[in-house]
């Protein structure tokens, strides 16, 4: 008989330590009194959470800071009661310094340590091979990834449905219902830069984030259906120059030439769903579906 699969997703989050860094960094662990253990803040997802929604959620439950996702960590997996346990993780950065924490019964202590101080404090193997994967990227600096996240309009009217111009063409309900959902999973990577081809239904797919987020839309006509290549490259040099976490909506046509700008071979994405890309300087350093 096959074992219950319990998902969960954390993170290892991580700051600059000492005045103004000049202390290398920290990374944060959380003490649960129940196991009397030493871990990753982590958690169970709930019903149809996507992995990271749970991370932040659960990160900011167990340690009262909020923070952005910044690059995929291995999944872990372990036997608990009950099942098999498969975890998600990202590297993650705090918003800001501010944290509300209080001890409670699930999580009564949080602290900052250096990588070498958390693998003497940590309890779990399974969490030490995760600080190693941690510190290999910290060598490679894809801790400080950068996040671009490619984006196909949620689902539209069909065109043979709709008498107006295809730039007006809108999205249909679930199509509105879809790009709703994506304001917790962008809001899960840190989006602070919007932009979007000018067609209403790219636009629409973004408009609940912008109003959730009270950040600026742009319009940038490179993205639009039927741009050419050359456009298509530029606007990617564009958002891959920008600090800024951005989200790029964009068409399913639009998309070989985005992936081709980026030096990839990306997927075909359904209809309001991503991919995230994790860069630095130009490169890709990895990437994954939402």
């Amino acid at each position: 008989m096959a074992s219950k699969v319990i998902t969960a997703a954390g993170g290892i989050v991580w700051r600059k330590a000492g005045p103004k860094g000049s202390g290398g960094l920290e990374v944060l662990l959380v003490h649960r009194p129940g196991y009397d253990d030493w871990t990753f803040p982590k958690g169970k997802t709930d019903p149809d959470e996507p992995l990271p929604v749970t991370a932040v959620r659960e990160i900011a439950e167990e340690t009262g800071y909020r923070v952005r996702l910044v690059h995929p960590l291995p999944e872990v997996t372990y036997r608990v009661r009950g099942g098999l346990k498969q975890v998600a993780y990202w590297i993650a950065r705090t918003v800001d310094d501010e944290t509300d924490f209080r001890p409670n019964r699930e999580v009564d202590q949080v602290r900052w340590l250096s990588p070498r101080a958390a693998r003497k404090k940590l309890t779990y193997e399974h969490d030490r091979r995760l600080l190693e994967a941690f510190e290999d990227l910290v060598a490679r600096k894809s801790h400080k990834a950068r996040t671009l996240v490619v984006l196909r309009h949620a689902k539209a009217v069909g065109r043979d449905a709709w008498d107006g111009g295809d730039l007006d063409r809108p999205l249909a309900p679930a199509g509105h219902d879809r790009a709703k959902e994506l304001v917790p999973v962008l809001t899960a990577f840190g989006a602070r830069r919007i932009v979007s081809s000018p067609a209403t239904r790219t636009v629409q797919t973004v408009d609940p984030y912008v109003g959730a987020t009270d950040e600026l839309l742009e319009l940038d006509d490179r993205l639009v259906e039927g741009a050419s290549a050359a456009k298509v490259e530029r606007a990617v040099e564009g958002l891959l120059g920008t600090k800024r976490p951005t989200v790029a909506c964009t068409h399913r046509p639009t998309l070989r030439d985005v992936y081709t700008a980026l030096g990839i071979d990306g997927p075909v994405l359904s209809p309001g769903h991503a991919l995230v890309i994790h860069h630095r300087k130009g490169r890709v350093l990895a990437s994954e579906l939402v």
